[in-house]
C-alpha cells in the first residue's frame, strides 16, 4: 500500500507542478469539456453513470476528473439467463479518476483539447454487493441463513495515449486507446451465519470455492492466492486503462 500511495503522489507532483499560469492569448476560446465515459456501461453494467470534466490549463496540456456510480450487471448462464446466487441483494459503487494530459504539437493541427495525447493518471475503482442465501435440508426446509458481503476495491496508477476529436467546435469523442498501469487490488469477503457452525467445518472451504468459480473474474483474481482468516486478499498486479467518452466543448 505504501509504494502505492508513493507512486500516486509522484504524479500527483508531476501534474500540479506542470499547472502554471498560461498567457490566456494562446488558449482556444473553448476551454472546457464535461463529457459522458460509455465504457463502465458495457463493461461493469447499464446501470453505471460516470461523468468527466477536462480543462485546458495551457495550449497543449489539459487537466481532467471522472466521477460516477459504478453497479454490476448481474451474473448470465450460456443462454443469458441471469444467474441469481443471494437474494435481497443491494449493490453499487464508485469509479473516481484523474489524469494530465499532453497533447502532440507536432501531430495535431489544432491546439488542446484536440487530437493525439499522452499522460499519468490515477484512478479508484469500487464494487461492492451484499445478499443472503438461505440453505435447504432434503425436505425443503430453511437449516441456515449466511449473509454475505462482497466488495472489491482497485487502485491504479500508470501512463495512458489517446485521441480526442472535436466536431462542429463543440461536439468531441475522447478515446483512451491503451493505459498500462500498476495496480493494487483489495478484495474483501465477510459471511455471517445466522446459526453459526464449526469453523473448521469443509462447508466454508465448499462454500468459499463455490463464489470463486460463479464469477470469472472474480476467479482469476483469487487464483493461486489465500485469502486471509478475515475474509481479505490485497496484492499487487498490473492493469489496463480504456474508454470511449462523448462530451460538449464550451
Amino acid at each position: 500500500m505504501n509504494r502505492f500511495s508513493l507512486i500516486v503522489s509522484i504524479i500527483f507532483l508531476f501534474i500540479f507542478s506542470n499547472i502554471e499560469a498560461s498567457d490566456t492569448l494562446l488558449l482556444p476560446a473553448r476551454k472546457n469539456i464535461i463529457r459522458l465515459n460509455l465504457t463502465p456501461m458495457s463493461v461493469v453494467g447499464p446501470r453505471s453513470f460516470v461523468l468527466g470534466y477536462e480543462r485546458v490549463v495551457k495550449p497543449w496540456q489539459t487537466f481532467s476528473v471522472n466521477v460516477g456510480y459504478l453497479e454490476k450487471a448481474p451474473l448470465e448462464d450460456a443462454d443469458g439467463v441471469p444467474i441469481k446466487i443471494f437474494d435481497q441483494e443491494s449493490k453499487g459503487g464508485m469509479d473516481i479518476s484523474i489524469d494530465y494530459r499532453f497533447y502532440s504539437k507536432k501531430r495535431n493541427k489544432n491546439n488542446a483539447p484536440d487530437g493525439l495525447y499522452w499522460g499519468p493518471y490515477a484512478s479508484f475503482y469500487n464494487i461492492w454487493q451484499d445478499g443472503s442465501l438461505n440453505l435447504l435440508n432434503d425436505k425443503g426446509g430453511i437449516v441456515n441463513t449466511i449473509e454475505f458481503n462482497g466488495s472489491l476495491s482497485i487502485y491504479n496508477a500508470g501512463v495512458q495515449l489517446g485521441y480526442q476529436f472535436v466536431f462542429k467546435k463543440h461536439i468531441t469523442i475522447d478515446l483512451i486507446l491503451m493505459g498500462p498501469s500498476f495496480s493494487l487490488y483489495d478484495l474483501d469477503l465477510g459471511l455471517k451465519f445466522k446459526t453459526e457452525i464449526d469453523p473448521n467445518d469443509p462447508f466454508y472451504e465448499d462454500l468459499m470455492n463455490f463464489l470463486e468459480h460463479s464469477n470469472g473474474f472474480l476467479a482469476t483474481l483469487i487464483k493461486n492466492r489465500e485469502i486471509s482468516s478475515t475474509g481479505r486478499l490485497t496484492f499487487p498486479m498490473y492493469g489496463f486503462r480504456y474508454a470511449f467518452q462523448v462530451g460538449y466543448n464550451f
